[in-house]
């Protein structure tokens, strides 16, 4: 049975935790992107080996609050291999408690690092890769993120931009890409808008000590995005549950017309005083109901 490596070891900052007061949901990812060298180097891919990885999808699950001041490390193992693609999980735990605050599992396909096209791993990455594997965690319940939507026979409503904005510099990684993190940065710069249709106004949310937490992404990437390019985030909502709602995302590179990624996102309303989940309030449920689009996007 293969270890878990220890990739990243930190702490929340202040700036990292959001509005509701805890860690958001960019920074969980900024600390497995932050970790990834110590991986690869783990994984036998080294700086100047010729194969880079490029991420297909990533799930996240969130599975406990992290606030300012909180101690974290992240650990990941690698998951299962195939000829030319890698199935990676990290873990973020809670160093002071052991808690696992949430977890990622990311399809990744190895590519030469100059044209990007696929390669197969050469027989000494893959050997290494293999003695990596950890058995999958089991899980408390099934992933909802990504897969089916529940049959509603009810009017479609149209996408609408929830965000909107320019790729710089300084959110891309190396190879002049937007970074991991930031791919939830504008996802996540996307739900208050969405709140807000929803009739969840600030003004409301505070008197009623309204908040929200996402449970679980997942983020299909489809082209690159690079700096100086332009975007647009087209949101719907996919489905209503009694305490959570699905959100549906698609970012699009405006400059090259494509499809850059697509955000299946499970969340919350959350009791900012009990600090847990709430019912959906009828009138909010109302108001969500006419948002609920078809998915993927085509529009």
């Amino acid at each position: 049975m293969s270890e878990f490596v220890t990739i990243f070891r930190g702490s929340v900052n202040a700036w990292e935790c959001d509005i509701m007061g805890h860690f958001n949901i960019q920074f969980y990812a900024a600390k497995v992107s932050e970790g990834m060298g110590h991986l690869l180097h783990a994984m036998g891919l080294t700086k100047d080996g010729g194969i880079a990885l490029r991420r297909q999808s990533a799930f996240s699950r969130y599975q406990g609050e992290m606030h300012a001041g909180d101690i974290l490390e992240v650990r990941a193992a690698v998951l299962a291999v195939s000829d030319q693609g890698v199935e990676l999980l990290a873990e973020i735990i809670n160093a002071a408690n052991g808690q696992l605050s949430s977890s990622f599992e990311m399809q990744c396909l190895a590519v030469d690092a100059e044209s990007q096209q696929p390669v197969n791993w050469p027989n000494q990455v893959r050997e290494k890769l293999t003695e990596m594997i950890a058995p999958r965690p089991e899980q408390q319940r099934p992933p909802t993120a990504g897969g089916p939507i529940p049959d509603n026979s009810g009017p479609r409503a149209e996408t609408f931009v929830s965000s909107r904005g320019t790729i710089d510099a300084w959110d891309c990684e190396g190879l002049g890409e937007i970074s991991f993190r930031n791919y939830y940065a504008i996802a996540s710069d996307g739900i208050g808008p969405t709140r807000h249709r929803m009739g969840i106004t600030r003004d409301l949310a505070a008197t009623r000590h309204w908040g929200g937490v996402a449970l679980e992404y997942m983020v299909r990437f489809h082209a690159p995005i690079t700096a100086g390019e332009i975007y647009s985030l087209r949101t719907g909502l996919l489905a209503l549950a009694d305490k959570t709602f699905r959100v549906g995302h698609f970012l699009h590179n405006d400059t090259s017309g494509e499809l850059t990624a697509t955000f299946d996102i499970v969340a919350c309303m959350f009791d900012l005083q009990a600090r847990r989940a709430m019912a959906l309030p009828d009138e909010i449920r109302a108001q969500a109901e006419r948002m609920i689009i078809d998915w993927p996007p085509t529009a």
